[in-house]
Parts: structure tokens; C-alpha cells; sequence
């Protein structure tokens, strides 16, 4: 006669958590769906069997004292103690891989979000201070190496977030091979397209804060010892250090809400 704890491969004291974590492990080792063995639709329902009656507590006790099941013939695969079995390990699986999909989302939700606002507080930034540059205004020799040295922190910061979201949502279209099959890409936009997009977002907004600085008599022009040279140096070195800022608070932000 068929031991039911050797089965499942746990002792004859195990507890009912021992007995879920075996089933669990062994369900999903022989299930047929898993497994093409031709005996493991066999082993399979063998593991349902010694499950269901070891993780009962009557008929645990029954079993102990006779040795014996209610049945010495394997059940059918279309029993009720089989169906449920199924039903677990689908219900499982689905868990698992609704799971995963959330996982999935979140984290393009998070690569979606830094993206925007790298791009953005780019685009922004850069327009607000063409508009009225004399709002940070350089000629200061202290402030000048201060904004110096958070600016080369900013590039370096900024290439590497455009690096990365270029990595994640842009593709380098192969060379043509006719010995070489084509392989589908499954990014959305080309490299060179996302490239274009933000020079010419950056000149844009550039051009325009520049114009609506002139209209609006903003000291975009030279004024009380104000140059156009200290209004590119404003608008060419002030977006990365507010996209940089940016990005830091947004990742702060991103650590306090996974705490």
C-alpha cells in the first residue's frame, strides 16, 4: 500500500503548513500541463490523493490508525478532490502572473513618469529663463563657479537620463542584410527621431522664450550692462541644473513612497 507521506515526501509529524509547502512544490513539479511525462498525470493524481486526505484532520487520523485510504484505487482525473486541486493550481498561477503584469506596469509607470519630467523641466526651464534671464543673473565670480560646477553635474546627469529612457523606449534601426533576417522591433520610436524631438524642443523653447522676452521688454537684449553673451550663458547652463534638481526630487519621492 502507497505511503502518503512518503508521497509527498514529509514525515509522519508534519505539520499542515508542511503539507501545503510539499504539495505545493510537487503539484507544480508533475502537473500535466508542466510536465509531458506519461506518468506524471499518474504521480500527479497520486499527490492529490495523499494531499487531500493528510491536510483533513479526520481523515489524517483515520489513515494513522488503519493505514488505509477511503479508496486503494488512484481517483479519476475528473474527481472532485482532482477538479479543486486544478482549480488551486490554476488560480495560483494566475496570481502570479496578474502579478507580474502589475510589476510590469508599475515599473513602466515609473520609466514613463521620469521621462516626462526629464523632458519637460527641460523644455521649460529653458524657456522661462530665455524669456527673463536677469532673474539669474552670472556676473558674480562666486556664483559663476557655483553654477559652473552644478551645470557640468547637470550634463553629465542629463545625458545619462536621456540615455536611459532612449534605451528603454527607442531603437537603432539595423543595416539592411538579405542574409539576415529582419527582426521586429518591439520599441516604439527610432533614435534619431527621439534625438530630433528634444533638439528641437530645446530651440524652441529657446526661440520662444527669447521672443516673448523681447516683446515684453524682458532684458533679453543688452540693458544696464546686461550682454546677449550673459543671456546664452543663462539659457545654455541653468535647464540642466533645474532638470537635474528635478530629477532628484522625483527619485526622492520614488524612495519615500517604496518605504
Amino acid at each position: 500500500m502507497t505511503d502518503l507521506y512518503a508521497v509527498l515526501g514529509i514525515t509522519r509529524t508534519a505539520k499542515a503548513t508542511e503539507i501545503k509547502t510539499a504539495y505545493r512544490r510537487l503539484a507544480r513539479q508533475y502537473h500535466p500541463d508542466v510536465n509531458s511525462d506519461p506518468s506524471a498525470a499518474t504521480r500527479f493524481a497520486q499527490i492529490n490523493e495523499a494531499y487531500h486526505i493528510l491536510i483533513d484532520p479526520e481523515r489524517r487520523l483515520s489513515y494513522d490508525r488503519t493505514g488505509r485510504t477511503q479508496s486503494t484505487s488512484t481517483r479519476p482525473a475528473n474527481s472532485p478532490a482532482n477538479r479543486a486541486a486544478r482549480r488551486a493550481y490554476y488560480q495560483e498561477r494566475a496570481n502570479q502572473v496578474v502579478n507580474e503584469w502589475l510589476e510590469r506596469e508599475r515599473e513602466e509607470t515609473r520609466a514613463r513618469g521620469k521621462a516626462v519630467y526629464t523632458t519637460v523641466t527641460l523644455f521649460v526651464s529653458t524657456f522661462f529663463v530665455a524669456m527673463n534671464p536677469s532673474m539669474f543673473d552670472p556676473r558674480h565670480v562666486a556664483w559663476k563657479i557655483t553654477i559652473i560646477v552644478l551645470f557640468a553635474v547637470g550634463v553629465w546627469h542629463l545625458f545619462k537620463s536621456l540615455k536611459e529612457h532612449f534605451d528603454h523606449y527607442t531603437y537603432a534601426p539595423e543595416h539592411l542584410s538579405i542574409s539576415r533576417r529582419h527582426k521586429k522591433e518591439d520599441k516604439r520610436f527610432k533614435r534619431s527621431v527621439a534625438w530630433t524631438f528634444v533638439i528641437c524642443g530645446y530651440l524652441l523653447s529657446l526661440l520662444a522664450g527669447m521672443l516673448i522676452g523681447v516683446l515684453t521688454d524682458s532684458p533679453t537684449q543688452p540693458n544696464d550692462g546686461w550682454t546677449m553673451e550673459d543671456s546664452l550663458f543663462v539659457a545654455l547652463v541653468y535647464p540642466p541644473i533645474a532638470v537635474l534638481i528635478v530629477d532628484t526630487m522625483y527619485r526622492i519621492n520614488l524612495h519615500f513612497e517604496d518605504l
